[in-house]
């Protein structure tokens, strides 16, 4: 089933008027996850959220059900059961009508904002209303994710991109002066093609800190390999980000 993560970020002015923004995470099968926003007038919070469930309807493909996951129970309540708010019944309705007018079966969920693409879509809205676009950097991009288990001395380091997937098994060198989480992170990154972006899941902390700033490293030939890794990266164009 296609899914949709939504949030809303919303601010009073001055003048008592409000700007809101919206975010919005589309997972299709065996496709990326699609990210979208929009800055708009907004008399509060709420009207923001349901306009982040109506560009879900319009992204998502005609005719398909699709599941769109909010933090917002008048959202849900309004959408999802038709007894929300009263004040939201006129942008309830538009949901509807698009729903209807394209074929789409939807269901609204409650999920907590701390899920991966719920806190995407957040930081969408944050900066669409804001007026900014989105700090995810353009071009093209896979995703990441990496597997380790304490006691195996082995990482599994997946990655998709658009119309391709690579699995990696990678021996950790437990001898080695770079930490073996870290030593996972660079192998994910050895898979990275010129000028992609990779969006990193399940990094350690420790990972994380050592790539962003490799001096961090205790031991001298931690902090020359993992140098060596950045500067090896950055000459590619390969973006590293986490998520």
């Amino acid at each position: 089933m296609n899914q949709a993560y939504v949030d809303a970020s919303w601010h009073e002015l001055p003048d008592g008027h409000g700007v809101g923004g919206w975010g919005l995470v589309l997972l299709l099968p065996g496709e990326l996850p699609a990210r979208y926003q929009g800055q708009m007038d907004a008399p509060d919070n709420n009207a923001a959220e349901l306009r982040a469930v109506l560009e879900a309807v319009r992204h998502a493909p005609a005719g398909e059900p699709l599941a769109v996951y909010t933090d917002n129970q008048a959202v849900i309540a309004s959408v999802g059961r038709g007894r929300g708010p009263w004040l939201l019944a006129d942008l309830a309705r538009e949901v509807q009508d698009e729903v209807e007018a394209r074929g789409v079966p939807l269901r609204v969920d409650y999920v907590p904002r701390t899920r991966r693409h719920m806190l995407s879509a957040h930081e969408l809205a944050n900066a669409a209303r804001r007026g900014q676009a989105s700090t995810e950097a353009p071009g093209p991009h896979a995703d990441v994710l990496i597997e380790q288990r304490p006691a195996l001395p082995e990482a599994r380091v997946s990655l998709r991109r658009h119309g391709e997937r690579v699995t990696a098994h990678v021996n950790l060198d437990p001898l080695s002066d770079v930490p073996p989480s870290a030593q996972a992170l660079l192998a994910a990154v050895t898979l990275a093609r010129p000028g992609e972006v990779l969006l990193v899941r399940r990094a350690s902390k420790v990972a994380q800190a050592l790539w962003q700033r490799p001096e961090r490293a205790l031991l001298p030939a931690a902090h020359a390999q993992l140098t060596q890794a950045r500067q090896t990266a950055d000459g590619l164009g390969v973006q590293v980000q986490f998520g």
